[in-house]
């Protein structure tokens, strides 16, 4: 498994993400490049991270992400 616990569903034109264990940099780019493969695929505008183990580096990779989605693409990305 690329990431050790994490959820990706799709529900009222949202791609949600439940983010359960801490991500390290492979695990982060991974997930970002499916993320981002996913509304270029099916033109998801509006995505929602749910953190669920907020340590610095899973703080810092979905802020990262969030940064690259708004340079990218528009639509809203929310953090939770």
């Amino acid at each position: 498994m690329w990431v050790k616990e994490m959820d990706l569903y799709y529900q009222n034109e949202t791609l949600y993400i439940d983010i359960m264990d801490s991500l390290d940099h492979d695990e982060f780019e991974k997930l970002q490049a499916k993320v981002f493969r996913i509304i270029e695929d099916y033109g998801v505008e509006r995505i929602v991270i749910q953190n669920h183990n907020p340590i610095f580096y899973n703080r810092h990779f979905i802020r990262q992400m969030k940064q690259d989605f708004y340079q990218r693409y528009p639509g809203e990305f929310l953090i939770k």
